[in-house]
């Protein structure tokens, strides 16, 4: 049984992020804030999942060959937004997560709670030339606060800005800045290559989203002693918990990427929702 068509309707009535699980024997549900809601008054069979994410990626431009054990894919829809869809196996069965994007990005001002300290932020990007790393607890925080970051620079800004993501989230329009988004596994084979491009055009600002931290070692290091701002937005609690990721995957040599980090944004939210920002050290 394909349930796509019914995720996407649900998908397009909303006007927020909005994020679907789908797992073997178990009811579609929307996971927020930590919580999840059953959206669809059925079980799921391992079939059901496989026709349903055959029917979502039938919607992507380009042929994707064979789904394999794990992948990613993502395509817009008119009025609806960015979908992002990711997958895993367990047991032989595929497990999914269907993300829907807006494709408004808002402005900062208006996702914020400290208005008052973005001066103080915009004082350090200029200031850094080095590696601003943007965490959140949720991949939907850090990658919103970080659009709606790149939008602001954009329109603030004259330049060339850089996006590097797999996939890509959102599209940011050209303003007083240009702006070259490029998806890795479309545009680029890896991280790395990616990296190499865009110093190859020297941009002002490289973005990077979704890097694993195993691809960082090599993709980081080729940004040391180069003088371009680099965002990298990624998914952590803390700085605490940023530096002891990078201890379990990298080992020894952690300590030669974090040093490469000149300041952490880390990223909270407040009781009404609202992000809260602080500059920290690494």
């Amino acid at each position: 049984m394909n349930i796509g068509p019914e995720i996407l309707n649900y998908l397009g009535e909303r006007r927020e992020f909005t994020e679907i699980i789908l797992a073997p024997k178990a009811s579609p549900v929307e996971r927020r804030d930590r919580k999840i809601s059953k959206i669809m008054d059925v079980l799921l069979s391992p079939e059901d999942i496989r026709d349903t994410l055959v029917s979502l990626r039938s919607h992507t431009p380009t042929s994707l060959g064979p789904l394999g054990k794990e992948g990613f894919f993502s395509f817009g829809l008119p009025d609806v937004g960015r979908i992002r869809v990711s997958y895993l196996t367990q047991r032989g069965s595929y497990v999914v997560s269907i993300v829907k994007v807006p494709y408004d990005i808002p402005d900062l001002r208006n996702i914020v709670s400290n208005t008052e300290d973005l001066d103080s932020l915009f004082k350090t990007l200029a200031q850094t030339n080095g590696i601003l790393a943007i965490i959140g607890k949720s991949y939907v925080i850090h990658n919103l606060f970080s659009y709606s970051l790149l939008k602001e620079i954009c329109n603030r800004e004259s330049g060339l800005i850089y996006v590097l993501e797999r996939p890509i989230t959102y599209l940011i329009k050209h303003s007083r800045s240009i702006v070259i988004q490029r998806e890795v596994g479309v545009d680029a084979d890896s991280f790395d290559e990616g990296i190499e491009e865009a110093l190859f055009l020297h941009p002002e600002i490289i973005y990077l989203s979704d890097i694993m931290i195993k691809d960082a070692l090599s993709s980081v290091r080729k940004l040391f002693d180069i003088p371009i701002l680099t965002i990298l937005s990624t998914t952590a609690s803390s700085v605490e918990a940023l530096k002891k990721s990078f201890e379990v995957f990298l080992g020894g040599e952690s300590g030669d990427v974090l040093k490469l980090i000149s300041k952490v944004v880390e990223l909270t939210l407040d009781e009404g929702e609202r992000i809260r920002f602080h500059i920290r050290d690494i």
